[in-house]
């Protein structure tokens, strides 16, 4: 279903009232005006309003009026519409509410009358996605001639979602540290949905079971500041410590995650999300707001972006590696270039690819939704990306998912060190047999010592896809030697360490992260 490039400057212009911004996951009514262009719109032409696939915005309804997201449609010169929603668009804009001209036709300057959330017989309104996002864009294309091309209109509606007002509080904290190294303690305020908010004003009590330096009695969170970081806190005797956090009247708004202190640490636990996707791919937001909301919102340690390599240009990639060379900061937040392999299933199903440095090259499953010539071709199957990557610091995660690995068909257990058994596709509790009678792993030179070691693990991870979302799944929890990050929790007995990932890693903080669908 391409999109026609045939003249979109005449194929009419649609207009959004009110323009928003809007709260995050609120009910509103949204009206958008289609004014036909040139050509008008045939008999049987169709309108298609999408958003994104990943968006958890509701699905228009038709037939309850005083019902939540009611839609109605009309045409100015009264022509008969047939009007309905399906998952049916190029990717990533699968959500669609489609229009069509059943009877009748338009002419240059005719209307649509599109109400999302019409509100004229009770309903409450169109709630909106429960994420942040600074654009959400309603892609508006017309099938103009009936022939079931469509051109996307030049300019497109869209609007802002904002955070709500606090309805709860997190503190956030490591897991594990060692006697008397220094840490950090975030406290995030939260609206109804989950999305981190500054519309916040508290004065807080913090009441540590166990005495922790530099942690005061008491904090202002002041409103339009976002999250409160109280960095350089250590505890000197080894012990478990509860927090809780509390208002004016005593009451408890929240406790922070458990905190063990030790007096040493061979392996220490690090929280991450290494499985997620922004706008340029499948996700929502920008690939640069991404990693701001990791380290900045989410507070997690680790973070890896995996965007579906059939949508990654040649300048998306290099600006990834940018990105991740620009907010890696060692000992405190853990940036990994990479992407997702994106094989079919039977070609072998998707692998999550990670680079210890950047300016590696990226070997895509193929091109279907990247256009023009690209610096390398296409991989189309797991065994030939397996080969391909032979000599390359890198380290391999299957991924158990919508194009699921199949790792009896193909595996390198020199590469490939973990993988998935949960996200937020399930569990898959069979991946931890099947790694056991694996393919044997493909030919070729035995990785350093010092960048892999023996034995496949098996991992949780988020396979976020939107940046902030409202939701949090599981962080994907990770162990690893004091000072460096790796890509596995509980590596096998008589096997050594686990592969370490990154450079220079301390501060650990726990933290989940957004998540969203493939």
């Amino acid at each position: 279903m391409p999109f026609s490039t045939y003249l979109p400057e005449h194929m009419g212009s649609i207009k959004l009232t009110p323009s928003g911004p809007f709260v995050a996951g609120s009910h509103v009514e949204l009206t958008l005006t289609y004014t036909a262009g040139t050509f008008g719109i045939d008999d049987t032409g169709m309108v298609k309003v999408s958003w994104r696939t990943t968006s958890d915005m509701s699905k228009p309804q038709f037939d309850k009026p005083a019902a939540a997201n009611f839609t109605t449609v009309e045409a100015s010169n009264g022509a008969t519409l047939q009007v309905w929603f399906d998952r049916l668009n190029i990717r990533p804009y699968a959500n669609t509410l489609l229009i069509r001209v059943g009877r009748g036709y338009l002419r240059a300057g005719d209307t649509l009358t599109i109400r999302l959330g019409d509100r004229r017989q009770g309903s409450p309104g169109f709630r909106l996605q429960t994420n942040c996002e600074e654009r959400v864009e309603l892609k508006t294309s017309v099938d103009a001639f009936a022939t079931y091309e469509f051109a996307e209109l030049p300019e497109q509606p869209h609007f802002a979602l904002v955070p709500g007002p606090a309805a709860r509080w997190n503190a956030i904290w490591p897991s594990l540290v060692v006697a008397g190294e220094p840490f950090r303690l975030a406290i995030v305020a939260e609206d109804s949905w989950g999305n981190p908010t500054d519309d916040a004003e508290q004065r807080l009590t913090l009441e540590p079971s166990r005495p922790v330096r530099g942690l005061p009695r008491e904090v202002a969170v002041k409103r339009g500041e976002g999250p409160l970081v109280l960095d350089q806190l250590t505890a000197d005797e080894a012990g478990d410590v509860a927090l809780r956090v509390l208002g004016l009247g005593g009451e408890e708004l929240a406790r922070a995650n458990p905190l063990r202190v030790v007096e040493a640490a061979p392996l220490k636990r690090y929280w991450g999300d290494l499985h997620g996707q922004s706008g340029e791919t499948i996700g929502m937001g920008t690939a640069e707001s991404y990693f701001r909301y990791a380290r900045d919102k989410a507070f997690i340690d680790i973070v890896g972006h995996q965007g579906n390599d059939f949508q990654i240009t040649d300048g998306f990639w290099a600006e990834l590696n940018r990105l991740t060379a620009q907010f890696d900061a060692p000992g405190r937040f853990v940036c990994l270039p990479g992407y997702e392999w994106s094989g079919n299933t039977g070609m072998g199903g998707d692998r999550n690819i990670f680079f210890r440095r950047e300016g590696r090259p990226i070997r895509r499953s193929s091109h279907i939704l990247v256009d023009g010539r690209t610096s390398t071709d296409a991989i189309f199957t797991a065994d030939e990306l397996f080969r391909a990557l032979q000599g390359e610091d890198a380290v391999v995660i299957a991924h158990v998912g919508g194009r699921y690995a199949d790792i009896k068909r193909a595996h390198d257990g020199r590469l490939e060190r973990s993988v998935e058994v949960h996200s937020t596709w399930g569990t898959f509790e069979c991946a931890t047999a099947t790694i056991t009678r694996a393919a044997p792993a493909t030919p070729g030179p035995a990785p350093r010592p010092s960048a892999r070691s023996a034995g496949s693990r098996a991992i949780s991870c988020p396979s976020s896809r939107a940046t902030p979302c409202s939701r949090r799944c599981g962080g994907g929890g990770i162990t690893a030697p004091p000072g460096r990050a790796c890509s596995s929790i509980s590596p096998p007995p008589s096997t050594g360490t686990s592969p370490a990932l990154r450079r220079t890693r301390s501060s650990p903080a726990p933290r989940n992260f957004p998540c969203a669908k493939r």
